[in-house]
Formats: C-alpha cells, structure tokens, sequence
C-alpha cells in the first residue's frame, strides 16, 4: 500500500473542537468522545516519544487489530517498533503545518477496510500535537548534548557518560579508560591564520580523532582545543595504543585552513595523557590522572602520549 501524507490542519482542530462543544451542550457522553478525550489527556502527560506512542497504540488497539507497528524520525535517527510487521501495511507521512513529524506504518495480516483507515485517521488528530511537541522536546536535548561546531558530543554529555560508565565498570569489575587529547600550540595557530582557521581546524581535529576510534568508544569536545575519549572495556595497555593511533593520524594528516592569505595547510600535532579506572578511583580521580598525565607530556616536549601509569612507575 502507497503512503498516505497525513497533515493536520486549524481547520481540522476546529472542528475537533465544534464537536466537544456540541457535546457538552448536549449533556451526553459517547463512548466515542470519552475513549478519544481519554487519549488526549494521556498523550499530554509525557514527553518521550516512545511513552507516547505507546498510549496510542494501546488506545488504537481497543478499535482496530492490527499486527505491528513501526514509527521512524529520520532526522533524529529515531525508530521504534512494536509487535511484528505482516503483509499489508498502513503507512502515513506526518506533517504539522507543513512540518514533518516522522513515518507510521501499521501492518497486519489482512486488508484494511476503509472504515478501519478512517478511525484510525481520526485517533491520528490526538497524537499530531503531543508528538510534536516531544520532536521538539528530543531536538533539544541532542542540541544540549552536542557542541555545535565539532559536532561531536559536548563537557555535559561527557559528565553524564563519564559517571554512568564508571558506576557501570565499578560494578561489573570490567575495565574503563580515558585520553585527553589537546592541540599543540593552538593559540599560534589561532594568531597566524584567524579564529576562522582555527575554527576548521577544531573540526577537522575532532573528525580526525573519531575516524580512529572503535564503534564502542565516545570523542568529546571538552572546551577549547582540548578534546576526551572515553574507552569502555578497555585497559591502560590498551588505551595508550589507541592514543598512539591518534598521535600518529595527526601528525600524518594535512590540516587545510581558510585564511584571508587564502587557503593553506597547517603541521599540527597533539599531546595526549591516558588513565585507566582502578578499584579506589571516582569519575573526579579518574579524570584528574589522565589531566595531569596529559600536562606532563605537554611539558616533555608535546607531540605525545604519556599514561598515567608510567608517572607512577617513574616516580
């Protein structure tokens, strides 16, 4: 079956409306209203899509059988599914004065008769405004999520995955590690070729950093040019390889700016400090060892990896 746009009007909310009234003044109470009133209010009282939908399924489930369920977002990457999907399909392209709201797809094993596709429709009024509204709530939080110039995640996404995972390898005794990666001479670079240089080279630095890490492992941008990887299942041997690797990508990349001297390339280099979680460290004492292994090779020279470990070792 061919996808429907469905795309919800101020004239349909109107008559929506019309029909409450008219009701009221009535003095009744149809099974229809109170089942369609009933979902209204359950749809205002999350925010999370998933929670949302499920209402609506719940609701729909009273009215129409169907099979499964796939909702898609594409522009979050969001998707979520429910039951199994069969061999006929319902599928609507949702709009919001002429926003788009994602795809709904409803399957099942026999046709959908026209009465069916109508009530469903009319269950679609309810959940257009809520679902919306936790688009909107969701776009927000990924923005708080996700320094705007690297792309990549930000310091509050990093307090928040740091704590978690380090609670997670505490409890599960498995190994965790973090690198602290910081552009040599930055400022210089900064100086010479403009902050709009820098600018694509933080970028380009962050892309560089992410291309050389696993699926599992996490970049972010921790404020300026200094930049934390955090290394899930990982242990201190480990992690110094993997900071060698980005070491070595680095100083083997062409770093391209736009200046107004036009454009140009620029040698850079990283220094890099590595720590690994031990039985007694805390997210504070975790990060603190990487910093000051971090400091340490800046002060050895830069274009470097120094661990934690090997501090304690030399001392």
């Amino acid at each position: 079956m061919a996808m429907a746009v469905y795309t919800y009007t101020n004239k349909q909310e109107q008559q929506v409306a019309a029909h409450v009234t008219s009701a009221d003044q009535l003095g009744i109470a149809p099974a229809e209203l109170q089942h369609t009133l009933k979902l209204a209010g359950l749809l205002q009282t999350s925010l999370e899509i998933n929670t949302i939908l499920g209402f609506f399924i719940d609701a729909l489930q009273e009215k129409i059988e169907f099979d499964g369920v796939h909702f898609e977002y594409s522009p979050l990457l969001l998707e979520h599914k429910f039951g199994q999907k069969k061999r006929h399909t319902c599928s609507y392209r949702l709009k919001l004065a002429g926003e788009f709201l994602g795809e709904l797809e409803f399957s099942r094993r026999h046709r959908f008769a026209q009465q069916e596709m109508e009530q469903l429709e009319n269950l679609l009024r309810q959940l257009i405004y809520p679902l919306r509204n936790a688009i909107w709530y969701q776009q927000a939080v990924t923005a708080a999520q996700f320094d705007p110039l690297t792309g990549i995640k930000n310091r509050a996404s990093l307090d928040q995955n740091l704590a978690r995972e380090v609670d997670l390898a505490h409890r599960n005794k498995t190994p965790l590690s973090l690198i602290i990666a910081d552009i040599d001479h930055f400022k210089k670079i900064n100086d010479q070729f403009g902050h709009s240089a820098g600018d694509e080279i933080l970028k380009a630095f962050a892309k560089c950093i992410d291309d050389n890490l696993r699926a599992s492992d996490i970049v972010f941008r921790y404020g300026g040019e200094e930049f934390v990887v955090l290394l899930t299942g990982t242990d201190g041997r480990s992690a110094r390889a993997v900071a060698n690797r980005i070491r070595k990508a680095i100083e083997n990349f062409n770093f391209t700016h736009s200046s107004s001297n036009g454009p140009g390339e620029v040698p850079l280099t990283a220094s890099l400090g590595t720590a690994s979680l031990t039985a007694k460290d805390t997210v504070e004492s975790l990060f603190d060892k990487a910093d000051k292994a971090l400091y340490h090779a800046k002060e050895a020279g830069r274009n470097q990896v120094i661990s934690f470990q090997s501090l304690i070792k030399s001392a």
